[in-house]
């Protein structure tokens, strides 16, 4: 095997598909990249950690063909110390791979292709389409509250693909974010549990742009295909709980906030807990004449008390306390200028709170008990 590619854009490309790659493996071979270089311009780079998948196609000059398997983090660091711009890479029968670049030499020494994990996606007529940037944005809405590796079935998030809406949610018991849009789905009827690994990978990989993307899911698997890349994910086994019941049919208090404002208040009076405990609430006190004070107070450290105005409050005046970090979640990634929080009975000890934005987007947030 043989090929020159440009330095930058195979640094591109194994940085897209480092992360997939599990380094305290027990299997060797899965901590190198698979790599396919085909006459005349293409080289596959692939990295598969039995889980999840990432295949992407790198433009270079292909000289000879052939497979070998390389480390792949030591690879990505010694082409992104290289000085020149070109880098040519060749392999021999027995796996080691000459680099090469301006004045620099290095040989690394790889593994038998035989031994790397087969992949075979096949064809799907059944897919979604939509922009990379949309999904990327539903994902952003919710992945902050998937569940760590604790709680298996949480520790993702539920898609739902069924008569041309597209819906993904994730909850770790204490809140739940909700994103929904209506999509060409091409007969997709479809649901399962993303891994939170899949989710932030695709997170990652995905770019702000309004270039399509297909997805094809059924309760096993995902895959993603659009440009050079596919990913494929295995999918978690197990049912998502019935996460629609808590969201409230109906509230009894209701409040309209300027969301900067509300955002960068929670910042300042947080500031005097412990960073990231949440374990120190911050208190909403909503005392009517549309004022909000917000406080905390964290023992042998002080307290903290702001006041703000708010648009528009219905209901009658109450305290409650939240998890500030909580609160700061879905407000960082909204986008419209307002948020609405609305509650039940909030005087009534672990009623949710509503918080939505009057777009496609739900956050329910459950009160700090015992305050």
């Amino acid at each position: 095997m043989k090929f020159c590619v440009d330095k930058n854009q195979f640094i591109e490309s194994l940085s897209l598909i480092q992360s997939i790659i599990n380094p305290r493996s027990t299997l060797p071979i899965l901590s190198h990249l698979h790599l396919t270089a085909q006459i005349p311009d293409l080289v596959v780079l692939f990295a598969t950690d039995l889980q999840t998948s990432l295949k992407l196609n790198l433009k270079a000059t292909v000289t000879e063909s052939g497979i070998t398997t390389l480390p792949a983090r030591r690879l990505l660091t010694i082409v992104r110390e290289l000085e020149s711009n070109e880098l040519t890479l060749e392999t021999d029968s027995n796996h080691l791979t000459t680099l090469s670049s301006g004045n620099c030499l290095f040989k690394l020494n790889g593994l038998p292709e035989d031994d790397y994990p087969k992949f075979s996606p096949g064809k799907f007529n059944n897919f979604m389409e939509m922009p990379q940037s949309k999904l990327r944005k539903m994902l952003k809405m919710v992945e902050y509250a998937m569940a760590d590796e604790s709680r298996p079935a949480l520790n993702g998030a539920w898609f739902s693909v069924k008569s041309g809406r597209f819906e993904v949610a994730a909850t770790d018991g204490k809140r739940l974010a909700y994103v929904f849009d209506d999509f060409k789905t091409n007969g997709l009827e479809a649901e399962g549990i993303v891994p939170a690994k899949a989710i932030l990978e695709i997170s990652r990989i995905l770019e702000n742009s309004d270039k399509a993307l297909k997805m094809f899911l059924d309760p096993n698997k995902i895959f993603l295909e659009y440009d050079n890349i596919l990913f494929f994910s295995k999918l978690i086994e197990g049912k998502y709980p019935n996460f629609k019941q808590v969201i409230p049919k109906a509230t009894t208090e209701k409040a309209v906030i300027d969301r900067n404002t509300f955002m960068h208040s929670i910042r300042r009076v947080s500031s005097i807990a412990s960073s990231g405990s949440g374990s120190i609430p911050i208190i909403l006190n909503f005392v009517g004449n549309q004022e909000l004070v917000l406080s905390c107070q964290a023992p042998e450290i002080g307290q903290a008390k702001e006041t703000i105005s708010i648009k528009e409050f219905k209901g009658e005046p109450f305290s409650i306390p939240f998890n500030p970090f909580y609160l700061l979640d879905p407000l960082k990634e909204m986008e419209k200028e307002d948020v609405i929080l609305e509650f039940i009975n909030p005087s009534t000890k672990g009623n949710p709170c509503l918080i939505t934005e009057g777009t496609n987007f739900v956050y329910v947030l459950m009160p700090i008990k015992n305050q």
